[in-house]
């Protein structure tokens, strides 16, 4: 019975190794991502429009140019505060979700899809506007 326990206990902490090396592994490879979408997240909303536009997908650009970018984040607040919850790379692609507060504690959701360093899609909502 005790030799029982100490071979179920090795196992469980094999997994519970294995389980923290992948998420170490994911969160190391993604960094770049994370802080690609965060930096978007504090340029769009924070005055810098063009060098959040510098990040997007050439596709992604010609769906906001600059008239509709300016219409859409019209009245919205900074954001000073992204964290990401949920972390997947696959096929090249990395989905990021989580979400994005104000200096006052207006929350949004976001969620952000990025290849090759550009983003290729997002959503922020709902947006915090004054």
């Amino acid at each position: 019975m005790v030799a029982t326990m100490k071979t179920f206990l090795k196992i469980l902490l094999g997994i519970v190794i294995v389980g923290g090396l992948a998420f170490g592994a994911v969160m190391v490879l993604t960094s770049g991502e994370r802080d690609i979408a965060r930096q978007f997240v504090f340029d769009l909303t924070g005055g810098a429009p063009d060098a959040a536009r510098a990040v997007m997908h050439d596709d992604l650009r010609a769906q906001f140019p600059d008239e509709r970018l300016d219409q859409v984040l019209a009245g919205v607040r900074p954001y000073t505060e992204v964290s990401f919850g949920s972390v997947e790379a696959s096929g090249g692609v990395t989905t990021l979700d989580g979400s994005a507060s104000t200096a006052d504690g207006c929350s949004s959701k976001v969620s952000f899809e990025v290849l090759d360093g550009k983003i290729i899609a997002f959503s922020i909502e709902p947006l915090c506007r004054d």
